[in-house]
C-alpha cells in the first residue's frame, strides 16, 4: 500500500454511530416537543381571538372560548405540526430514522384486537367507576366542548380534533418518544410506562383529579401495549378509538 493511500484512509473521517437520547436528552427534547405543541396551540387561541373581535373578553368569555369545542379542536390541529417537528429535529440528531426511533411499525390483527377489547374494558371499568364515586359518565369539560360544538355544527372539526391530532402528537411524545428513551436507562420499561403515564395525565388539566386518575389508568394501558407490541401505532390507533368513544359518549349526554 502507498503512503498516498495511507493518507487518504487516514483522513477519511469515521461517521458517528447513531445513539438513543437517555434520560436527560430524552426529558429535555420530549419537554420541548410538548413546550412547542402547547405555544402553537396558544397562537391558535390568540388567532381566533384576533379573527372574531366580537367575542366576549371578560372572565367568564375568556373560560367559555377556551371550553368551547371548536376552539379546543383547533388548537390541538395547530400543535400538531409543531410536536412533530422538534421531535424530528432530536431524532435527526441522534441519527436515526423517524418511523424507527419511534416505534411506528403497523400492529398485528391480533395485537389490534387486544388493545381495542383492552381499551373497551377499560372504559367501561372507569365508567363503573365514576357512577360509584357519584361523579358524572363525561367530565364538564368534555360535555361543555361537544355541546358548544354541535350547536355551532363543529363536530367534525372535534373529532379531527380529538381523534386524529390528539392521538398522533401524545403518543407520539409518550409512548413514541419518551418512552424508547427512558426504558434504557435506570427506569426500565416499568418505570417508563409508569412516568410516561403519570405525565400524560398531569397535562389534562382542564379536568377534575378524578377523571386525571383515570387518565392516569389509561396512560398505564397504553404503555403496557407500546411495550407488548413495540409499536406506537397500536396506542395511536388504541388512543384514537377511546377519544372516540368518550366523544361519542360525550355527545349522546348532550344530545
Amino acid at each position: 500500500m502507498s503512503s498516498v493511500e495511507c493518507t487518504e484512509i487516514a483522513q477519511k473521517p469515521v461517521s458517528k454511530p447513531p445513539r438513543t437520547w437517555k434520560l436527560f436528552g430524552t426529558t429535555f427534547w420530549g419537554g420541548l416537543a410538548f413546550g412547542a405543541m402547547s405555544l402553537a396551540q396558544v397562537f391558535a387561541l390568540i388567532g381566533v381571538l384576533g379573527v372574531f373581535t366580537d367575542l366576549d373578553l371578560s372572565e367568564e368569555g375568556l373560560k367559555a372560548i377556551g371550553q368551547h369545542g371548536g376552539t379546543v379542536a383547533l388548537s390541538v390541529l395547530a400543535g400538531l405540526p409543531a410536536g412533530l417537528v422538534v421531535l424530528w429535529i432530536a431524532i435527526r440528531l441522534a441519527r436515526r430514522s423517524f418511523a424507527g426511533y419511534l416505534a411506528l411499525r403497523w400492529p398485528s390483527w391480533r395485537q389490534l384486537g387486544i388493545a381495542l377489547a383492552a381499551s373497551a374494558v377499560l372504559l367501561i371499568l372507569l365508567d363503573v367507576a365514576a357512577y360509584l364515586c357519584g361523579y358524572p359518565l363525561a367530565p364538564e369539560f368534555s360535555l361543555t366542548s361537544m355541546r358548544t360544538a354541535r350547536e355551532s355544527g363543529l363536530i367534525w372539526l372535534v373529532l379531527a380534533g380529538f381523534c386524529f391530532a390528539a392521538p398522533i402528537g401524545e403518543e407520539f411524545i409518550f409512548r413514541g418518544f419518551m418512552y424508547r428513551g427512558w426504558s434504557v436507562t435506570f427506569l426500565r420499561p416499568a418505570g417508563a410506562i409508569v412516568l410516561t403515564a403519570a405525565l400524560f395525565a398531569v397535562i389534562h388539566v382542564q379536568y377534575e383529579w378524578f377523571y386525571v386518575t383515570g387518565i392516569f389508568a389509561i396512560g398505564l394501558l397504553f404503555g403496557t401495549l407500546r411495550a407488548w407490541s413495540n409499536s406506537t401505532w397500536l396506542t395511536v390507533i388504541t388512543h384514537a378509538f377511546y377519544n372516540l368513544t368518550a366523544s361519542l359518549q360525550a355527545l349522546w349526554f348532550v344530545s
